[in-house]
């Protein structure tokens, strides 16, 4: 082999996703922002990528928030 190296740079290493990736910022008192942080917690002990996802999810869409949810 000629060495020729056939990528510009060695490849971009990056650091830990997953405070991005599961960031949530729950609305005190907002029902549904609780239900969704416990279950992110649980699944955060659990080692449940999928779960985790979903309750960030659940935290960052929902249109409402107040004591009903």
């Amino acid at each position: 082999m000629s060495g020729r190296r056939t990528y510009p740079e060695p490849p971009v290493v990056l650091g830990d996703m997953d405070d991005w990736l599961y960031e949530a910022r729950p609305v005190s008192g907002c029902t549904t922002c609780t239900t969704a942080k416990r279950k992110l917690d649980a699944a955060k002990k659990a080692g449940n990528a999928s779960a985790r996802f979903e309750a960030a999810r659940v935290i960052r869409a929902h249109a409402t928030h107040g004591a009903d949810g």
